[in-house]
């Protein structure tokens, strides 16, 4: 039986990820600050905005691991720190703590956003973040820098955990542990009013009317499922939209965003 840990397992992609999960006879343990609805699963409360409540529930968790999926995340928070706090300063400090813990052949799935697809055109600004050492750098980091994400911050915080990646799959290829992460669109979610808000409610209908329909969260699990249990051992350091077709549209140019709103 794989052991597998879940953040953000009580809602949304998190929730839908777990069913699939206990369907296919895994130890399931949820991280989350609300208990999840499915009872076959071990449930760790943890504020991912705190590195003493990960380290405390890091200690609870079992002593091997077949994988880690960062799926927790917040769109809109105060102070907007705590953005970046719990979407990528949390999960860059959990996914290091489990590493060690992890077997060999075992994953670990990031989720991120369509939202953060382009971090390399801010590689120079991601990069410094990233190359702060551990979660209080991290934050010092933010503070001394507001200006850089303040703007949207729940943009910055998914451009890190998709760059992120790349970095995690070297630091997990000694142990042979693969690191991927999946870019999901919009998609109906208990996050879906403060994202929709986010980014303005006719641009946001408008993105959806490009690709037909929104996403549900299933659509996202399935995939999660697959990098983190499939038969894909040789899949490392990716980034896979999960959209609908959404990128595909604007680099195939049958999505013009000179269409768009400009709300």
């Amino acid at each position: 039986m794989k052991v597998i840990v879940v953040t953000g397992g009580a809602t949304g992609m998190g929730a839908a990820t777990v069913t699939r999960l206990v369907a296919a006879d895994c130890e399931v343990h949820v991280l989350d600050v609300n208990p999840p609805e499915a009872i076959e699963v071990r449930f760790h409360r943890c504020d991912l905005g705190s590195p003493a409540a990960i380290d405390a529930t890091v200690a609870n968790l079992p002593a091997a691991i077949d994988g880690l999926i960062n799926v927790a995340g917040i769109a809109l928070a105060e102070p907007p720190e705590q953005t970046l706090a719990v979407n990528f300063l949390g999960l860059r400090h959990l996914t290091e703590a489990c590493l060690p813990r992890t077997r060999e052949g075992g994953s670990v799935v990031n989720v991120a956003s369509t939202a953060g697809w382009d971090w390399r055109k801010r590689e120079p600004v991601v990069r410094e973040l990233l190359a702060t050492p551990d979660f209080p750098a991290g934050l010092d980091w933010l503070r001394a820098n507001e200006a850089e994400w303040i703007d949207n911050p729940y943009k910055f915080s998914k451009q890190c955990a998709a760059a992120y990646t790349y970095r995690a799959a070297g630091l997990a290829l000694n142990g042979r542990v693969r690191v991927n992460c999946v870019n999901p669109g919009a998609v109906e979610t208990q996050l879906t009013p403060a994202f929709r808000e986010l980014v303005g409610p006719a641009l946001y209908d408008w993105g959806v009317e490009q690709i037909g329909r929104q996403g549900c969260p299933d659509d996202v699990a399935e995939v999660i499922e697959f990098l983190s249990i499939g038969q894909c051992g040789w899949l490392n350091g990716v980034e896979i939209p999960v959209d609908g077709g959404y990128l595909a549209g604007l680099t195939g140019g049958w999505i013009n965003p000179d269409e768009s709103p400009k709300d």
